[in-house]
């Protein structure tokens, strides 16, 4: 899967759709990287929402992250 990434609201939807395609809940990935629930929508929910919280949820989703610089 890949998109030209715009903005953090936009990233951490094409996280959820990867959830919805894997069949996960939030839940279930909240426990799989060591999280209650509540931890977890708040880290979806943070402004600052990092490449290193993508990588994090990628690898408990069985993804890398990789980032391409396309030129306009």
């Amino acid at each position: 899967m890949s998109f030209i990434y715009e903005d953090n609201p936009q990233l951490i939807v094409e996280l959820k759709k990867l959830m919805l395609e894997k069949n996960i809940s939030q839940k279930d990935l909240a426990a799989s990287l060591d999280m209650i629930p509540q931890a977890f929508s708040k880290l979806l929910s943070k402004k600052n929402f990092s490449f290193e919280d993508a990588k994090k949820i990628l690898n408990a989703l069985g993804y890398d992250l990789s980032i391409e610089f396309i030129k306009k």
